[in-house]
């Protein structure tokens, strides 16, 4: 009798531990980690009709930056993630300039030109009913103004002034006007990585919507976009986006509010069109002048093997004040020999006029590379 109940508890264990082990083996895995970055350095020509001068530059399109991205399965209908990117720049292309004291580090504390800054500090969740995210990372709206199927974003991208923007123009007399490059003219791309919630829905042939709320600058932010991209059979590819977005103004007056698109075609031929048009209603203190700011982008490019090549034209107006004018025309040149690594060339001319006078060119020469992993 006792070996018989011997026998049968050794069997019940025995039952147990494969079941135990059976429900851990299903049991959803801890997620995938992968470890992501790109070093991106440029030498950077600037002339602004009085000095000129070779900057060795971290290029703002797409900076020098390094994250973790982690995925798994949650159940069989539901897969979570996160993303963890800082980047790591030296001599930021678009804060460089000829003063003695050169760019401020965003870096706490430091007295070097290295600014080290968090990026994306991000959760998701997704399923058949679309994505959510929660954390630090782009608002719903951010890159609607920057579709661009060219190839050549690194060398004149839609943000035209990454490369350059810290320069000031100057007046007739060869003085400083206090007007820089950035602040004449930019792609005024909505809400950039911010603290927020995030939701997109799935695609249905080729469209999606994407809507968020959250705060910046202790300020509240929300935007609501929505997207296209896909195949036209012979006609080729393309892509584009439109957004809005409005953030709280902490002085009590109007709002900061966005509104804007873009559209790129890329023909199998390798010809491309490429078009961004943005406004913002700047923020005023109770009882201030309203200012719009306007801007429209116009590329032509062609792809051809690995190599790309466009000229861009853009036209910004009151960016800094009502009246301001300003003008950029570029041509960029991009060698993709293999995925991860790319090497360009550009050169971009900007214009300004003011109710006082017209400024004097600036003109920025720009060869780079990016390197992936």
């Amino acid at each position: 009798m006792n070996l018989r109940k011997s026998h049968l508890a050794a069997a019940v264990g025995a039952a147990l531990m494969v079941g135990g082990t059976t429900v851990y083996a299903q049991a959803p895995a801890a997620p995938t980690v992968q470890v992501y970055g790109q070093v991106s350095r440029a030498l950077m020509f600037a002339d602004d009709g009085t000095q000129s001068k070779w900057f060795n530059v971290d290029n703002e399109a797409s900076g020098t930056r390094f994250g973790f991205t982690g995925t798994g399965q949650a159940n069989p209908g539901l897969r979570y993630g996160f993303r963890i990117e800082l980047d790591l720049q030296s001599n930021e292309s678009q804060r460089v300039n000829f003063s003695a004291a050169g760019p401020v580090s965003d870096f706490p504390g430091s007295t070097s030109n290295v600014g080290f800054n968090e990026r994306h500090m991000d959760t998701w969740l997704e399923g058949g009913w679309g994505r959510v995210n929660l954390g630090q990372g782009d608002g719903a709206a951010n890159g609607a103004t920057e579709s661009d199927l060219s190839g050549t974003g690194m060398a004149n991208g839609i943000g035209v002034a990454d490369l350059g923007g810290g320069f000031q123009y100057r007046t007739a007399a060869g003085a400083l006007s206090g007007l820089t490059v950035g602040t004449s003219i930019n792609q005024q791309d909505f809400e950039s990585r911010y603290d927020r919630i995030l939701y997109v829905t799935p695609s249905f042939s080729g469209f999606r919507a994407q809507v968020s709320w959250g705060q910046k600058t202790n300020t509240d932010a929300k935007e609501i976009s929505a997207w296209y991209g896909g195949k036209l059979g012979g006609l080729g590819e393309i892509a584009a986006a439109l957004g809005w977005s409005e953030r709280g103004n902490a002085t009590g007056g109007t709002k900061d509010e966005y509104i804007g698109g873009s559209i790129s075609w890329l023909h199998g031929s390798g010809i491309n069109l490429t078009y961004s048009y943005s406004n913002r209603d700047n923020p005023a203190a109770a009882g201030a002048t309203v200012r719009d700011s306007t801007f429209n982008y116009f590329k032509v490019g062609y792809k051809f093997g690995q190599h790309a090549i466009a000229v861009d034209y853009a036209m910004g107006d009151d960016f800094a004040a009502v009246g301001d004018e300003a003008k950029m025309w570029g041509i960029g040149y991009v060698w993709n020999p293999v995925r991860w690594l790319e090497f360009y060339a550009a050169y971009k001319l900007h214009e300004a006029d003011r109710t006082a006078g017209s400024l004097e060119d600036v003109k920025i020469g720009t060869i780079g590379t990016r390197v992936r992993f």
